[in-house]
C-alpha cells in the first residue's frame, strides 16, 4: 500500500480490462493518441511536425510516443539562468537522451522496432537545433506519461469516497503544463519543492493536485484549478486525519513514541561524506514518514495561498482564512525546531531542506496575511527555532556529485534567532545568509514592527516608546539593507536571473520603512471588501499630519515606485516574475504617497523643507516617465497641474498592475486604485474633468 494512501475497498477497480484509458471511479477524458505509422520514409523535421493527428481504431496499435508528448512547452521565463535542470531542449528531444525518456514504460516488439528506425531517421538528418542542444535534464515529474497518468488516476481513487462523483481528472498534457506553469511562476516566489529530487510517482498524490491547481492559474486556466482545489483539500484532510488516528492508537502502546509539537526529528546519518555514506536514512520508517508528513503540509501552504490570492472569490478567501490555522498546528506538528546532521545522501538533504523552507514560507506567507487582511500571524518569532534556508547554488545543484562537493565546503546555515539578535543589536556583525533567509529575516522585522504598534494605544505612539523602538529596528533594518546590497543575487528588478526573491523582499523592506513610520489603520485591509468598499475605507481613513514620520514613509513609497517605472509600467507587470506582494504593498504605497502630496503641495515652495521639496520633485519626474511611456499621456500636464500629482501617482499603481492576469486579488486591488484615483481626480477638478 502506497504511504500516502489509504486502504482501498475490495469494490475499487482501478482500471477497465476493455478500456485501458478509464477511471471507473469518475469519467476521466484522455487525449486520442495518433494512428501507428507502420513504415517510416525518409522524413524532414517539417514533416515529422506535421503528421496529423487521427483517432485510432479500436484495435489498432499506439504510437510509441505521442505527438503531443514532443511538442515543447513554451520555454521559462528566465527559466535557464533561475533553473538550468528545468530547460528544456529541442522541440522534440536531445540527440544525446536515450529513447527510454519518452518512451512509454509498457511497449511492443513492434513499437520498439518504430522507435528505433525514428531515433535512427533523426540522428542521421541533422536538424537546425542540433548543434545547440544539451542533455534533456527535464525533472521526471514535469513531463507526465500515460502510466504516471493511470497511477494518479488510481492514488485518487484510493479516495472515492470523499471525491466528488462527477471529477474529472486533467489530461496528462494538462497536468505537464500546469506543472510547468507552477514551476515558471509560483514556485520562483516559493521554493519549497526540490525539483532535481522530485519523482511524479513517490508524491503524495493531494500535493501533485495541489501543484496542479496553482499551475492552471499561470496557465489560465483557473477553472482548472478551481475544480482540483476542492478534490486537493479533501484528500489533504483525510491524510491528516488518518495519521492523527494512527498516531492516537500508536500512542497508547508507546506513550513517548510521538513527536512533540516543537520539535522536529532528527536522523542518525553516519558522520561519512554524503558521496560515500553507506547509510540511507530514507529507507526508514520515520524518514518516510518525516516525507509524508512534509508533503501533505506543502499541499495545504499551496492550497491556503491559492485560496488566499482568490481574491473576489470571496468563498476561497474564507476557506484560506480557516486553512491557516489547520496549517499552523500542522507546522508545529513537524517541528519548529532542529538538530542539524549529516544527510546520507542527496536526495535525503533535499527532503530536510525542503520540509524546513516549507515551515520559513509558511510563517513569511502568515505576515502576507497580516498585511493584506489585517489579521494576526499564528507564528510568531519567538516560535521558530530552525536555521536559515541553504544558498541558492547548493538548492540548485543538479546531480548528487556536484551537490556532494559543495557540501564539504559549505558551513552548515546560520539560526534563524541567532541573526534576528544579530540584526537588532547595536554592536552585533550580521552573519552571511542566503536571499531566501533575507526573505524571512525581513518578515519577521515586519512581524516586530506591525506587532508592537498594536500592542500600545494610538494616543501612546509620540511617547519615550516608540522612539528607542524605532531607533533598534531602523538600524536592524539598515543593517538587512547592508547585507542585501552586499549580496551578489540581489536586484531591484523582478527578472533577474536569480530570481524574484530579492525583489520581494526590497517591496517589504519599504514597506517595513513605512509601517515603523506610520500606522494608518485598517483601510488597507482586503478581507470580505468590494473595490467600492475599500474605496470609502481610503476616502475616509485619517489624515496622517505632515512631519519626519510622513516624509520618511513617502521617500520609501516613493522609491518603491521608481523601479518599475524605470522598467516600464506598461510591461513589468505583465512578467511572470512580477508578484502579488508588489500588488498587495502597492496599495499602502499609493495610500501614503497621495497623503504626502495632499500636506505640501499647497504649501509655497519656499516654506518646504529641503528634503520635502527634493521628494516632490522626484515624484513629478517619475509621474513625468510615467506620462511619457503612454500615447495619451501628457508629461506638462504634471507641471501646469500640482494638485493632480495625488490621483496620478495612485493611477500609476493601477497601469503598474493592470497587466498582471494570474491572480483575482490582483484584479481586486488594481480596480481599487482606479475607482481611488478617479474619485480623487473627481474631487480635485470635478466630473467634467475626466
Amino acid at each position: 500500500m502506497s504511504l500516502y494512501s489509504l486502504p482501498v475497498p475490495a469494490t475499487a477497480v482501478v482500471q477497465s480490462q476493455q478500456n485501458p484509458y478509464k477511471v471507473q471511479c469518475a469519467p476521466v477524458p484522455v487525449l486520442a493518441q495518433p494512428q501507428v505509422i507502420q513504415q517510416l520514409p525518409h522524413l524532414t523535421d517539417e514533416d515529422l511536425l506535421s503528421v496529423p493527428l487521427l483517432t485510432p481504431q479500436p484495435d489498432s496499435q499506439s504510437l510509441p510516443f505521442s505527438y503531443l508528448d514532443n511538442v515543447c512547452l513554451p520555454p521559462l521565463f528566465d527559466q535557464a539562468a533561475c533553473y538550468p535542470e528545468l530547460s528544456i531542449h529541442g522541440p522534440l528531444f536531445s540527440p544525446r537522451c536515450n529513447s527510454d525518456s519518452i518512451q512509454p514504460e509498457q511497449t511492443t516488439a513492434a513499437e520498439s522496432q518504430t522507435s528505433d528506425d525514428l531515433h535512427r531517421i533523426l540522428q542521421e538528418s541533422p536538424s537546425s537545433f542540433e548543434a545547440e542542444s544539451q542533455p534533456l535534464n527535464n525533472p521526471s515529474f514535469m513531463r507526465v506519461s500515460q502510466d504516471d497518468w493511470h497511477w494518479l488516476s488510481s492514488q485518487i481513487c484510493e479516495f472515492s469516497s470523499i471525491v466528488p462523483a462527477g471529477f474529472r481528472l486533467p489530461s496528462r498534457h494538462a497536468i505537464s503544463r500546469c506543472i510547468h506553469g507552477f514551476m515558471a511562476g509560483f514556485h520562483p516566489h516559493f521554493p519549497i519543492l526540490h525539483p532535481q529530487t522530485l519523482h511524479f510517482r513517490k508524491m503524495a498524490p493531494e500535493l501533485i493536485l495541489a501543484v496542479i491547481a496553482v499551475g492552471s492559474h499561470y496557465c489560465l486556466e483557473s477553472h482548472q484549478g478551481l475544480n482540483l482545489f476542492a478534490v486537493a483539500k479533501s484528500i489533504a484532510l483525510e491524510q491528516v486525519r488518518h495519521r492523527d488516528a494512527a498516531n492516537e492508537a500508536e500512542s497508547h502502546d508507546s506513550p513517548d513514541s510521538s513527536w512533540t509539537l516543537t520539535e522536529s526529528p532528527t536522523y542518525q546519518s553516519e558522520s561519512t561524506p554524503p558521496a560515500q555514506g553507506n547509510h540511507h536514512t530514507g529507507d526508514s520508517s520515520q524518514y518516510r514518514s518525516f516525507v509524508a508528513e512534509t508533503e501533505t503540509m506543502q499541499a495545504v501552504f499551496l492550497l491556503m495561498a491559492m485560496a488566499t490570492w482568490g481574491g473576489e472569490h470571496r468563498s476561497l478567501v474564507r476557506q484560506a482564512i480557516a486553512l491557516q490555522s489547520m496549517l499552523a498546528m500542522l507546522v508545529r506538528q513537524h517541528g519548529l525546531s532542529e538538530q542539524l546532521t549529516r544527510p546520507a545522501t542527496w536526495q535525503e538533504w533535499a527532503r530536510i531542506e525542503s520540509g524546513r523552507r516549507t515551515k520559513l514560507i509558511i510563517f513569511c506567507f502568515f505576515n502576507l496575511h497580516t498585511i493584506a487582511f489585517n489579521l494576526p500571524s499564528p507564528l510568531w518569532v519567538a516560535d521558530i527555532q530552525l536555521h536559515l534556508p541553504c544558498t541558492e547554488r547548493a538548492w540548485r545543484c543538479p546531480d548528487a556529485a556536484s551537490w556532494a562537493k559543495m557540501y564539504q565546503k559549505l558551513a552548515p546555515p546560520p539560526l534563524f534567532q541567532d541573526c534576528l539578535k544579530c540584526l537588532l543589536r547595536e554592536d552585533g556583525k550580521t552573519p552571511g545568509f542566503s536571499s531566501l533567509g533575507r526573505h524571512v529575516l525581513i518578515h519577521a522585522l515586519l512581524q516586530r514592527i506591525i506587532s508592537f504598534q498594536r500592542s500600545i494605544p494610538m494616543d501612546s505612539m509620540e511617547t519615550q516608546i516608540l522612539p528607542k523602538f524605532q531607533h533598534a529596528l531602523r538600524q536592524a533594518l539598515g543593517k538587512w539593507q547592508s547585507a542585501w546590497e552586499k549580496n551578489p543575487d540581489s536586484s531591484y528588478s523582478p527578472r533577474d536571473k536569480h530570481g524574484p526573491i530579492a525583489s520581494n523582499s526590497r517591496a517589504l523592506y519599504h514597506l517595513a520603512h513605512i509601517r515603523l513610520a506610520l500606522d494608518i489603520g485598517p483601510v488597507r485591509s482586503l478581507l470580505e471588501q468590494t473595490p467600492d468598499q475599500l474605496v470609502r475605507k481610503l476616502e475616509d481613513g485619517r489624515q496622517i499630519e505632515r512631519g519626519p514620520q510622513l516624509l520618511v514613509a513617502a521617500k520609501h513609497a516613493t522609491a518603491a515606485l521608481c523601479s518599475p517605472v524605470q522598467m516600464g509600467i506598461h510591461f513589468v507587470g505583465r512578467a511572470p516574475s512580477w508578484s502579488v506582494t508588489h500588488a498587495v504593498c502597492s496599495l499602502e504605497y499609493a495610500y501614503i504617497l497621495h497623503q504626502y502630496i495632499q500636506r505640501v503641495i499647497h504649501i509655497p515652495r519656499q516654506d518646504l523643507e529641503a528634503d520635502e521639496r527634493t521628494l516632490l520633485e522626484t515624484i513629478k519626474e517619475i509621474l513625468c516617465e510615467v506620462e511619457a511611456s503612454s500615447s495619451t499621456g501628457d508629461p506638462d500636464f504634471i507641471e501646469r497641474e500640482p494638485k493632480a500629482l495625488g490621483f496620478k501617482t495612485v493611477r500609476a499603481w493601477a497601469m503598474i498592475l493592470d497587466g498582471m492576469h494570474t491572480w483575482n486579488v490582483v484584479h481586486l486591488i488594481t480596480k481599487t486604485l482606479y475607482l481611488y484615483a478617479d474619485s480623487l481626480e473627481c474631487s480635485a477638478f470635478g466630473n467634467d474633468h475626466q
